[in-house]
């Protein structure tokens, strides 16, 4: 039920949306300009999209079931028609999407594989949108369509092979949001649900054609799709006079206590917090895409509405004197290679927490493809593709919320509702964030996204409080075997001059018993500026679970998962890990910085990174910024990193205890 429950508040509050606005006095005998129209959706539009998309299928068969998935890249189309009545806009679209959504899996009867062969979507629906110049929210619903083909064939074409083909018919709901780029483009992301139901079905011998057994087949699919339309409206042709210009109106002040650092070079001004924006921190970032934006003819409906689109993409590089594997470091696990680490598109607005005048709103909603996608994964959301396929490069939704902001409330609280990185670290999955391009064992090895509520409430400028529940450790609300009730809390100290933090946390605490990175987790963060050229930041936790299978005893171990190295009789036993990472970051001109870390971790039964050994790590890495289509739209960093495995061999798929490794990235902004 808690959990159930979980999942509908994050959707209400990921679909609900609103906000105030203040009007100006009208001033005496002042002449007025003519108000310009908002944005037009009335029109037919048509266009093309590029997504993910994944068929989940459930087999019962006269010997058992199975379940396989399929998953894919989707590239389509859509046509439809929308009508504005006021700030509502009605439509209707229709739309297919085209990918290889073929999977496999092993028959109940255990010798013949049972797989699907399955090319296209496609929906047909309604919409209905509020416009929030210049985006549009909306919801659809309506008809879906697929046709599949289902086979039971054994390992070697045989006699005995069997068939089903059929056309399944179902329904769709999803959710989306589009955006006004220039003139008649308009830009959309959007996720469909498909339910098709369960059928049944004959399979026949592909050879004669016979009947051979009956089948039961349940489908459903999950789509997300980025989208580019073209809107055919006149009144939309038309050069658009931007409406109240308001270019030399000074930046919103921050309120509280100032920057400790600066950003750039850093890759954040403030100290570390998770699960919130910093309280009384204005908005004030604006990349490439957004200031093209900002120049177009709806510029200022863009600034009003705070909403921005915003990216990144990321290369890196590495050679190592492992040839095999670099795991347990990250993120890059393959030596010697030139990688796509990220590829990132987000959409978001963040709530005004520089204002004490009214409730506001924000959203979040991030798209991330490339090799880290491993390090995001949530089970139960697009995880098959790591999970049963352990694909190097897969498409993740890291996060996705909703928030509110409540400036009443002490000196503010912002309440987060949705899909949100694990809140205590000082490094992140998002690659601009961190201050070296690879990853400390101490992250690489802790929760990495949770799914719940997180409520973050400013006392003062030296205090702050956070607390909430979530459904575990990178897991979905609605995976049921998997998901615990899971509460979490943390306080954040912050000294009068901004030169200490200190950011303890339990981010995890249940029961405990082994379940898919169900870790208890005890965390905290300690900041400290020297000067204003150097500052450092040390974090250290403790984690454990309980009943964690023995690698060598009977008990079943979780997909992307380790056992635990259990004292002989043991079946499960206690698997605790701590560790403690420093950085030493250092200042050296406006678009350069140097930084030194190293770390300690002790895998006191092998349970986290598959090894009961162990480890310290230690590198050094150099940052700079530097200009491509607008100041400060590229970063690299170069880094040296050598680490040590002290009990066993760790390294090198167990080959070696050392591993020295030169690597770097590049990051282009957009």
């Amino acid at each position: 039920m808690c959990r159930r429950s979980l999942s509908y508040a994050i959707l209400a509050v990921l679909l609900g949306a609103g906000g105030a606005q203040a009007a100006d006095g009208a001033i005496s005998m002042r002449k007025t300009s003519a108000p310009v129209l908002a944005y037009d959706w009335t029109g037919i539009y048509i266009g093309g999209h590029i997504g993910a998309g994944v068929s989940y299928r459930d087999w019962t068969l006269i010997d058992g079931r199975i379940s396989e998935a399929g998953d894919a890249v989707l590239l389509g189309g859509q046509i439809g028609v929308n009508y504005q009545i006021g700030k509502w806009v009605f439509g209707a679209e229709g739309a297919g999407s085209w990918g290889n959504l073929k999977n496999e899996s092993l028959c109940p009867d255990g010798s013949n594989t049972c797989w699907t062969r399955e090319n296209w979507l496609a929906t047909v629906t309604g919409r209905v949108g509020y416009a929030f110049d210049p985006a549009l929210f909306y919801l659809k619903g309506g008809a879906a369509f697929t046709h599949a083909e289902y086979f039971k064939t054994a390992q070697i074409p045989s006699l005995l092979d069997e068939i089903a083909g059929a056309r399944r018919n179902g329904w769709t709901v999803g959710a989306g949001m589009e955006y006004a780029l220039w003139r008649s483009w308009t830009l959309k992301l959007e996720y469909d649900y498909l339910e098709f139901g369960s059928r049944s079905l004959a399979l026949t011998n592909i050879a004669t054609g016979a009947f051979a057994e009956n089948l039961v087949l349940r489908e459903k699919a999950h789509e997300v799709k980025l989208g580019l339309n073209y809107l055919f409206n006149a009144n939309n042709w038309a050069p658009v006079v931007p409406q109240n210009n308001r270019a030399s109106e000074p930046e919103p002040k921050r309120l509280g206590l100032a920057a400790p650092l600066d950003s750039p070079p850093f890759p954040s001004g403030d100290w570390p917090l998770g699960g919130s924006q910093l309280i009384g921190v204005p908005d004030t970032a604006v990349g490439p895409v957004m200031k093209w934006l900002y120049d177009g003819p709806n510029g200022q409906a863009w600034k009003d509405s705070r909403i921005k689109i915003y990216g990144w993409g990321e290369v890196g590089a590495n050679a190592s004197t492992s040839n095999l594997s670099l795991a347990p470091a990250g993120y890059p696990i393959r030596p010697n290679r030139l990688e796509l680490d990220q590829l990132v598109f987000r959409v978001e607005r963040l709530p005004d927490t520089a204002q004490s005048d009214h409730v506001d709103w924000g959203f979040n909603v991030t798209n991330v493809y490339g090799l880290d996608y491993r390090y995001t994964i949530m089970k139960g959301i697009f995880s098959d593709q790591l999970l049963n396929k352990n694909r190097t490069y897969g498409y993740d939704m890291p996060t996705f919320y909703g928030e509110l902001y409540f400036p009443q409330v002490a000196q503010g609280m912002n309440v987060r509702v949705g899909r949100f990185l694990s809140v205590p670290d000082i490094e992140t999955q998002m690659a601009p964030g961190n201050y070296l391009y690879t990853h400390s064992l101490l992250y690489i090895f802790d929760p990495f996204t949770q799914m719940g509520v997180v409520n973050t409430v400013k006392l003062n400028d030296q205090w702050l409080i956070q607390f909430g529940v979530h459904g575990g450790n990178d897991v979905a609300a609605w995976e049921r075997a998997d998901a615990k009730v899971t509460p979490m809390a943390c306080i954040r100290w912050t000294s009068r001059d901004n030169n200490d933090s200190i950011y303890p946390c339990v981010n995890s605490i249940n029961n405990g018993k082994y379940a898919y990175d169900n870790i208890q987790m005890y965390v905290a963060t300690w900041s400290h500026k020297f000067s204003a050229y150097w500052s450092m930041q040390t974090e250290a936790y403790y984690t454990y679970q309980r009943d964690v299978p023995s690698i060598f005893g009977p008990l079943p171990i979780e997909p992307n998962t380790n056992g635990a190295v259990c004292p002989f009789p043991q079946v499960s036993c206690f698997a605790p890990a701590w560790a403690i990472v420093n950085y030493q970051n250092f200042k050296i001109t406006k678009t350069d910085f140097f930084v030194l870390r190293n770390e300690y971790f002790d895998d006191t039964r092998g349970q986290r990174t598959g090894t009961q050994t162990k480890y310290t790590t230690h590198s050094v890495g150099w940052g700079h910024w530097f200009n491509v289509w607008g100041e400060n739209t590229g970063l690299v960093r170069p880094e040296l990193r050598y680490e040590h495995s002290y009990n066993a061999l760790a390294y090198n798929y167990g080959t070696r205890r050392n591993q020295l490794t030169v690597a770097t990235d590049v990051i282009l902004f957009y």
